[in-house]
């Protein structure tokens, strides 16, 4: 894990809690001093499954009052009054006990659930809740074979954040097979998948290649069809300029307008770019530049603030850091100044690790207008992330669909490979590829090393000037070749 990952889901302060989580851990606490998990763990998420299960009763019925004239307020709000929306049932039970007999944790005597091993589960009973199958992962690595002709049973819309879900904080996707490999099946297999990043170069499509470099060679090289190559989308700005991929491998803007305009389709969605006004989006960066720039002087931070378009940023000066608590305080003040604010506008304020951003929008609209857009339901899309605390920028898309809070690239590619296995991809056994990193191990069918072979080393071969991005910018620079 990165440096700047640990510093965004460092747990000691409150605003990076997650009430949900923390809730569940001291109630397994108490199985785990009376050294009694083995026997009672699984009950205690089944009594967990139980009051989600109420709770998403309430959230459908929560136009309707009861007799007395009050809204109905669920068990779990009443427990933890920071529950969001689930828009689905979650199989807690069945996660655990999947988890439990790969890692044993119920034979712990002195180290309880963790906070990130009841995060996991959460991820696996997601997965299980999205990929209706019989089959559960097995600690053993052995199911039944998947025949050629299994039918893909999953989400039709997946949606990826970028930095620390796709590729390393502040790097490119360049070498990384196995992810490729899996985003490649996903696609194969008929699920349109977008990529919704904070990181916004307006429609200068050849910086958001730039950043996807290693994935798309990887695309080119494997062979789509054009039908395969239109599931690909990127969503950049959080929300604001959606691109997608072509036949011939790059990324094409989508028509904002007419028949086919993303923002006409998504028109109705009330917060959808398509209805804002110029006038309110310059009073919103108007208002985040100030607090940012107070935050500057004010902590006296080594940095310097930008605007872009549809965003306000504080970025560090070359060769410094700042700290994750300037950091924090800078997303806090602003989160208080446009909550305070007559601004209307939806907005996403976030840590980024190394930075912080205001940026118009978020990903809660981005995912709603790619559902309006492309015609899915919530419960058919998933949203994977690694910034669900409240200073991060996918905590809003919790609202509009399922989620998956991962770490690290590493962990996405985990989650990639349980969702094909449950959901009916067939699977195959890659002599070329390290398989320890796997979260579940299946039995896979064998298949020939030249058909899956594609050394993606070779997309980081430059000509004799090598040319690198600052993210931040996206301003392109161009070095002598070492």
């Amino acid at each position: 894990m990165s440096f700047s990952s640990r510093r965004r889901n460092y747990m000691l302060t409150p605003h990076r809690r997650d009430g949900l989580i923390e809730w569940m851990k001291k109630m397994l606490q108490h199985s785990f001093v009376l050294d009694a998990l083995g026997s009672t763990g699984a009950d205690t998420f089944s009594h967990f499954e139980q009051l989600i299960d109420e709770h998403r009763e309430f959230t459908a019925a929560d136009s309707e009052l009861s007799s007395s004239g009050r809204q109905r307020v669920s068990r779990l709000i009443q427990l933890v009054p920071t529950t969001g929306v689930f828009h689905t049932r979650l199989p807690l039970r069945r996660a655990f006990l999947a988890y439990d007999k790969k890692y044993r944790v119920s034979k712990r005597r002195y180290v309880c659930l963790s906070f990130n091993e009841i995060r996991q589960i959460l991820n696996l009973s997601q997965v299980m809740a999205l990929c209706p199958s019989n089959r559960t992962p097995s600690s053993s690595g052995h199911i039944d074979t998947l025949g050629s002709t299994s039918i893909f049973r999953g989400p039709a819309l997946v949606t990826f954040d970028g930095d620390q879900t796709l590729y390393q904080d502040g790097k490119n996707f360049e070498s990384n097979p196995k992810l490729a490999l899996y985003l490649y099946l996903l696609l194969k297999n008929g699920v349109t998948i977008a990529v919704v990043t904070a990181a916004g170069y307006e429609y200068q499509s050849e910086k958001y290649e730039f950043r996807l470099t290693g994935l798309l060679k990887f695309l080119k090289d494997k062979g789509l069809s054009s039908e395969e190559c239109n599931r690909f989308y990127i969503f950049g700005g959080e929300c604001n300029y959606l691109l997608q991929l072509g036949d011939d491998f790059k990324l094409h803007a989508v028509p904002e307008r007419g028949d086919n305009g993303w923002m006409t389709a998504s028109e109705s969605c009330a917060d959808s770019p398509a209805n804002w006004k110029e006038d309110d989006i310059e009073e919103l960066l108007d208002l985040a530049l100030l607090t940012v720039s107070s935050c500057l002087k004010d902590q006296e931070i080594k940095g310097r603030v930008i605007r872009k378009k549809r965003s306000i940023g504080l970025i560090p000066d070359k060769d410094a850091s700042i700290s994750r608590e300037a950091l924090d305080e800078v997303v806090l003040r602003v989160q208080d100044d446009l909550n305070t604010s007559e601004i209307s506008l939806p907005y996403c304020a976030f840590n980024g690790g190394r930075d912080a951003w205001m940026d118009v929008g978020n990903k809660r609209v981005g995912v709603l207008v790619l559902q309006h857009f492309l015609g899915f339901n919530p419960d058919e899309c998933l949203h994977i992330g690694d910034q669900f605390l409240n200073t991060g920028n996918d905590f809003a898309a919790r609202g509009c669909c399922p989620c998956i809070w991962i770490t690290s690239p590493e962990e996405t590619t985990y989650i990639l490979k349980t969702i094909m296995e449950l959901s009916g991809i067939p699977f195959f056994r890659y002599s070329t590829l390290d398989r320890k990193e796997s979260a579940w191990e299946f039995d896979e069918e064998p298949r020939s090393q030249e058909e899956v072979k594609v050394n993606l080393n070779e997309t980081t071969r430059r000509s004799s000037i090598m040319t690198t991005m600052d993210v931040y910018t996206g301003e392109m620079i161009s070095q002598p070749k070492i």
